[in-house]
C-alpha cells in the first residue's frame, strides 16, 4: 500500500500552472481510483523496495505539534533539508536551507531515481516536500482521542507515520 502511495506521490509537484498535478491529486482521493488500486495489493506477495536516498547523519528537520485544551491543534515544521542546510550563513547569522535538493534535476537526482517532470526546478515553483505533520481526530460528533505526530525522514516519513 505504501509503495503504491509513494509511486503516486512521485507524480506530484507544485500545482500552479501544472494541470497534471491537480488531476493526479484528485485521482489519489477518488473512490474509484482507490478501488482500482486496492486490486494491486496482495497479502501473500512482497514487491521489491523502492529506492531511497541515503540517510545522512544528524537531524535536518524539527517539528512541534501542540494540542491545547480547547481542541485547537497547531503544527509547526522547520527544515534545512540536510544537516547544516546549504552551509551558507547570511551576514545576519541565518543558516540557509538546501531546499533546492527537493526538486528533481534533469541530469541528476539526489536518490538516483528518474527525474519527475512535475517536480523539475523552475522559477517561482515550490518543490515537493515529505514533511508530514499529521493530525488525527475523531469524526464529527464522535468522542475519542486526538493524535498529533510527525516524521522527518524524507521519503520514509509516510511509512513512519503509518506505522505509528
Amino acid at each position: 500500500t505504501l509503495k503504491i502511495a509513494l509511486s503516486l506521490a512521485s507524480n506530484l509537484g507544485d500545482p500552479s500552472g501544472d494541470v497534471s498535478v491537480t488531476h493526479t491529486a484528485e485521482g489519489m482521493v477518488s473512490k474509484s481510483e482507490a478501488s482500482s488500486l486496492r486490486q494491486l495489493i496482495n497479502d501473500s506477495q512482497s514487491f521489491p523496495p523502492l529506492p531511497h536516498s541515503p540517510l545522512e547523519s544528524g537531524t535536518a528537520a524539527s517539528q512541534v505539534l501542540v494540542m491545547g485544551p480547547d481542541d485547537f491543534i497547531v503544527a509547526v515544521v522547520s527544515s534545512l533539508n540536510r544537516p547544516f542546510g546549504s552551509g551558507i550563513v547570511t551576514p545576519s547569522g541565518i543558516l540557509l536551507n538546501s531546499q533546492m535538493l527537493a526538486f528533481s534535476w534533469q541530469n541528476k537526482t539526489t536518490n538516483h531515481s528518474i527525474p519527475r517532470l512535475q517536480n523539475l526546478l523552475q522559477p517561482q515553483k515550490r518543490p515537493r516536500s515529505f514533511l508530514l505533520p499529521t493530525i488525527v481526530r475523531p469524526s464529527e460528533g464522535m468522542c475519542g482521542t486526538y493524535l498529533c505526530l510527525g516524521a522527518n525522514n524524507g521519503q520514509r516519513a509516510l511509512s513512519s507515520i503509518v506505522q505509528v
